[in-house]
């Protein structure tokens, strides 16, 4: 049974390593999916390392892990959102939704309610860092732990048994 995980973070350095040690304990496939407003990108003392790692093209200064995880498009808008980073499956399948849909479509598709996909589209327009990431039943609650101690917030797992997204009918 598919499982995912799902958690908010407060910025990039907690971001990073929270998904370096799961992928380091081998938590999870390479189908992790990291989603952050465009404008709260650049912060912090990890502002150059990000910039270029977040770059949509190769970059050659530095190869350091976050290669791994962060392969995406380029900033692209999303309703209610604006300019988003996106890493992971989520990038595409947030560009490719229809019209007008957003996070929370793309999040309903994952399993999670409408209510809490609502809650994280808030987290992620207020400038926090969203990672979601698919797992194994049994290693469901490692990843979350690690989420956990790495600073990640607003935590959840649930069963990813829906194979197609399922849209809400009144918007």
């Amino acid at each position: 049974m598919r499982k995912s995980v799902i958690a908010i973070f407060k910025g990039p350095q907690q971001t990073k390593e929270a998904i370096e040690e799961i992928q380091g304990e081998s938590l999870a496939n390479s189908k992790i999916s990291v989603i952050v407003r465009a404008e709260y990108l650049h912060q912090g003392e990890f502002k150059e390392e990000i910039a270029n790692e977040l770059a949509y093209y190769p970059s050659e200064i530095n190869l350091d892990k976050f290669n791994a995880w962060l392969v995406q498009a380029p900033p692209f808008k999303v309703p209610d959102l604006g300019k988003v980073v996106v890493a992971g499956p989520l990038a595409s399948q947030l560009m490719h939704q229809p019209q007008g849909r957003g996070l929370p479509e793309a999040l309903l598709s994952y399993g999670l309610s409408e209510e809490r996909a609502r809650h994280y589209e808030h987290e992620v327009r207020t400038g926090h860092w969203l990672v979601l990431i698919p797992t194994n039943n049994d290693k469901q609650n490692s990843v979350a732990n690690a989420l956990g101690a790495f600073g990640g917030k607003d935590i959840e797992k649930w069963n990813t048994a829906i194979d197609h997204p399922i849209y809400p009918i009144n918007h």
